[in-house]
């Protein structure tokens, strides 16, 4: 078959399959150029379905009929005018494709105006040509009627979603847009009905509040730093914030939404025991940097970059998440649902910072004497350390773990709380009368914690405490299993293990960490190494902590029987944990609920 050069529609036509995927990718690219054009004003219509017409007003700057009559043409912009240009991209487009792509694949009416011009100017373009020119009154700013989307594309047509899935795209990219522009107004309406309406805030906060609702913007973090090179704001979400996907990411450089999987994992990574394995973090971030750092002439839809790697930004964030999560942790709190968003509402007064990280600086060593409180457990004489288990050999070591200094962090008061008792067999009960607050712990979470924290002191300080085996455990393995502990045999001595190879599918476990107790038997240990296959699987963990994690299991088990005393050490232990919101898996080691909802649910309000 001949080589031939391709016609200017058959090479227009697939310009514009790479710019143009859906009809998202025309509302992303309409939206850019009303924000380039300084527009504070963007209205979004949708009629009929997504591909039938979708309108966008603007209040920007708008075009000349000299301008307008270019505008259509490929590579044609105001935005760059040579190649060093590149270089120092500050707008969000810049190559001149977006209007030629779509007025190749759609059917365009525009009316334009700029401050220049007496008259405005409509125009309708069919296959990137403008068929007619016409002067109107209007005011300053620009409209686009984009119909019959795909009409000479019927291939492309036919590969799109449901007219919903395509719909909610329009929504993700809106969304996006939206968020990261707090100074304009974007407004989506789909046949009529306004479905996202983003009004202009200087308070960033009440912006985000105001788009993605309550249950995110009361569990925020702000954070900040700022250098020569680049200004880094955003919001982090709390322990209590999370999600089954990483939908509620938002990265943003030099305003524009960009996909980096590097800032993800990192700020990911430090979440690592906050919350739950498999969910992810809330966070929105917003980096200004020196445009001589980045590229982001590396893919059509502009939403990949590429940062220099002079620059330590990933660090600075790194840094700067751990710093304000640490000291932004939170207690689950059980209340009413309330969906309704209040009206006028100060966002800043459903969580002030400020006053949560010094709450617990009240706390004192000798608010506790009264004979229900917990350190009166001390006074029990009869108590016996029944048994060996790991449970209660935890708390022969409770001198070396324990400190008299309670962990000023926390923003919960256990100490000063009366002990009720323990429902279903798993549920510590205390009572804060003083804050009109009931705790509710579940022992095993709890338990887990501690474990989890003092054999990672351990393995930090390369001290981790281990017994020899009065008969060492021949295991045998599976081809994949021996090759994951051959391959992974310094990590195993590192935590605590000896295994050593014995035979073509065995192996010999002759040590491990006393820390387990008589919790361990061959069912655990094959437990550890399958999660060595979880390891690949995990977004943001590392080797030793997932094994940590698994390790965990020797803790006190939902249904055991706790006594007074064992109740009192859990709780003192609990405190004293770098982390004493969740177990190392994420989920929840305390939550309260206060007099106030009690007696809502009584109808006592």
């Amino acid at each position: 078959m001949s080589i031939k050069v391709l016609d200017d529609i058959t090479i227009s036509k697939i310009a514009a399959g790479e710019i143009i995927e859906n009809p998202a990718s025309i509302v992303k690219e309409m939206i850019e150029n009303s924000i380039d054009a300084k527009a504070k004003h963007i209205n979004i219509e949708i009629s009929g379905e997504t591909t039938d017409l979708i309108k966008i007003a603007d209040n920007g700057v708008g075009m000349n009929s000299e301008d307008l009559k270019l505008a259509f043409l490929r590579h044609s912009t105001s935005k760059i005018t040579s190649s060093d240009d590149l270089l120092n991209i500050k707008s969000l487009g810049f190559r001149g494709e977006a209007l030629a792509s779509i007025s190749n694949i759609s059917k365009i009416k525009v009316l334009t105006k700029d401050n220049s011009s007496e008259i405005g100017t409509k125009a309708t373009v069919e296959k990137g040509i403008i068929n007619s020119l016409e002067n109107i009154s209007m005011n300053t700013g620009t409209i686009f009627y984009i119909k019959d989307i795909f009409y000479n594309t019927p291939v492309r047509k036919n590969f799109l979603k449901s007219d919903n899935t395509e719909f909610n795209n329009i929504y993700d990219i809106v969304q996006k847009i939206a968020l990261s522009n707090s100074d304009i107004n974007i407004k989506l309406i789909r046949n009529d009905k306004i479905i996202l309406n983003s009004i202009a805030n200087n308070n960033k906060l009440n912006h985000i509040y105001s788009i993605l609702g309550r249950d995110i913007a009361s569990n925020l973090i702000p954070i900040e730093f700022t250098s020569s090179s680049y200004k880094i704001k955003g919001f982090i979400s709390n322990n209590l914030l999370f999600r089954s996907n990483r939908s509620h990411q938002y990265i943003y450089i030099n305003g524009r939404f960009v996909k980096n999987s590097e800032f993800s994992s990192v700020i990911e990574n430090q979440y690592r025991s906050l919350i739950p394995l498999n969910r992810y973090p809330v966070f929105l971030l917003y980096i200004e940097i020196d445009p001589m750092l980045i590229d982001v002439n590396i893919h059509p839809t502009k939403s990949e970059v590429k940062i220099s790697k002079d620059n330590n930004v990933l660090k600075i964030i790194e840094n700067l998440v751990n710093k304000n999560l640490n000291l932004n942790r939170r207690i689950s709190d059980i209340k009413e649902s309330d969906d309704k968003k209040p009206e006028n509402m100060n966002i800043f007064e459903i969580y002030d910072y400020s006053k949560e990280t010094t709450k617990d600086n009240e706390i004192a060593k000798n608010n506790f004497e009264k004979s229900n409180h917990i350190n009166s457990f001390y006074k029990t004489s009869n108590f016996l350390y029944e048994g060996e288990d790991d449970y209660r050999a935890v708390y022969k070591e409770n001198n070396n773990f324990y400190k008299e200094e309670v962990n000023s962090k926390i923003d919960f008061n256990l100490l000063n709380s009366n002990i009720i008792g323990v429902i279903f067999s798993t549920y510590i009960i205390l009572e804060n009368s003083a804050e009109d607050t009931i705790y509710f712990i579940d022992q095993h979470a709890a338990h887990e914690r501690i474990l989890y924290e003092k054999y990672m002191r351990q393995y930090k300080d390369s001290n981790i405490y281990s017994q020899i085996l009065l008969e060492p455990e021949i295991l045998t393995l599976t081809p994949t299993q021996k090759d994951l502990v051959e391959r992974n045999i310094e990590l195993f001595k590192s935590i605590g293990f000896d295994i050593s190879d014995f035979g073509e599918s065995d192996i010999i476990l002759r040590q491990y960490p006393v820390l387990f107790g008589k919790n361990l038997n061959k069912n655990f240990v094959y437990d550890i190494i399958s999660s060595l296959d979880d390891i690949s699987q995990s977004a943001y963990e590392t080797d030793p902590y997932i094994i940590m994690k698994k390790a965990c299991k020797a803790a006190v088990k939902a249904g055991d029987k706790l006594s007074h005393m064992e109740i009192e050490s859990l709780i003192k232990q609990l405190i004293n944990c770098e982390n004493p919101y969740t177990c190392p898996h994420g989920r929840p080691t305390v939550v309260k609920k206060s007099k106030y909802n009690f007696e809502k649910m009584f109808l006592r309000e």
